[in-house]
């Protein structure tokens, strides 16, 4: 029963893939059609600069299929997304997967080293305060994630390259081509989401610590570090896993901030860039990976928790 059931969780998020592309897809064609002014004279200055014509610009309207009704420029649209066939960049002439994939590279890198800084530190601070409900680390905690909660992504990490990069001179300020250049960026993420992380871990550990393992526990004389990981550390995780996906889907925004504000090669650099230049294909598929991005990591937090809470994977009984 529990494996058909995250079998069926695998299915219904891949399936909730393909929903994303369809639906990004679908409003990056809208967003293309509605935008003002002629889009193929804009990718023909791009393309010629100052020696582009009326000539060039009919030749780039029909070597992108602008040209051509609109609910066929649809469906090739949409059909592309799907097979992930993107073609190239109407500025560059460069293949779209190879490019946005690199960009994605780099866009990864970040999140995975500031989602892991922020769930480790989210649970010692979770554990530290909710362990000591209403006590002075209590409290301080409470204040300090709610006034890191109403600064922006783009503010902290104005202020982590003014302590770290300009006055310590410890970190780069931006760019990823230098030695280092991922800590300040890594650390930005990792601040954005440990308020509400740590606010959600430490409401569990208050939860959990009035259950019932705990206390007998505690009554058997078990060390506390052993009541830590034996009984509370997994229903702890639960609440904390289910609220990472929703939480890393409102902080998409945020990754395209750093990703600008760092002068990083990321997704978020290139998805602004070709959007700019009119890049059709090029912002399509970095909108793409990101719209997908954000279902795999909402998929995977909840096939998580189906597996860190023995009640939801638990066979139901017999007839």
């Amino acid at each position: 029963m529990s494996v058909r059931r995250i079998i069926g969780a695998i299915l219904g998020h891949i399936l909730a893939a393909i929903g994303a592309a369809i639906a990004v897809a679908t409003l990056a064609f809208i967003a293309v059609q509605t935008a003002p002014g002629d889009v193929a004279y804009r990718i023909a200055e791009a393309r010629f600069g100052e020696n582009f014509s009326f000539g060039s610009v009919e030749q780039a309207r029909e070597a992108t299929g602008l040209d051509q009704p609109i609910i066929i420029q649809y469906v090739h649209w949409v059909g592309s997304a799907l097979t992930g066939q993107l073609g190239r960049s109407m500025i560059s002439g460069r293949q779209v997967v190879p490019e946005v994939w690199r960009s994605f590279e780099t866009t990864l890198s970040i999140a995975l080293a500031g989602v892991t800084l922020a769930l480790v530190l989210s649970l010692a601070i979770g554990f530290a305060a909710g362990m000591r409900r209403d006590s002075i680390i209590d409290r301080t905690f409470l204040v300090v994630s709610a006034v890191l909660s109403s600064a922006p992504s783009f503010l902290l990490g104005i202020i982590l390259i003014t302590i770290f990069a300009i006055g310590l001179r410890w970190l780069p300020a931006a760019g990823n081509n230098l030695p280092g250049y991922a800590v300040l960026p890594s650390i930005t993420l990792a601040i954005a989401l440990l308020p509400d992380l740590s606010r959600v871990a430490r409401n569990a550990v208050v939860q959990t610590m009035q259950d019932f393992y705990p206390t007998y526990g505690r009554i058997k004389g078990q060390s506390w570090r052993r009541i830590i990981f034996f009984h509370a550390l997994r229903p702890t995780l639960v609440p904390v896993v289910a609220y990472f996906g929703p939480l890393m889907a409102g902080t998409t925004g945020g990754l395209v901030v750093i990703d600008v504000l760092f002068n990083l090669d990321g997704l978020g650099t290139l998805l602004i860039d070709s959007v700019l230049a009119a890049d059709i294909p090029m912002a399509m598929g970095a909108g793409l990976l990101i719209g997908i991005s954000v279902v795999v990591v909402n998929g995977i937090a909840d096939i998580a928790v189906q597996l860190l809470d023995p009640r939801l994977i638990a066979p139901g009984p017999r007839s």
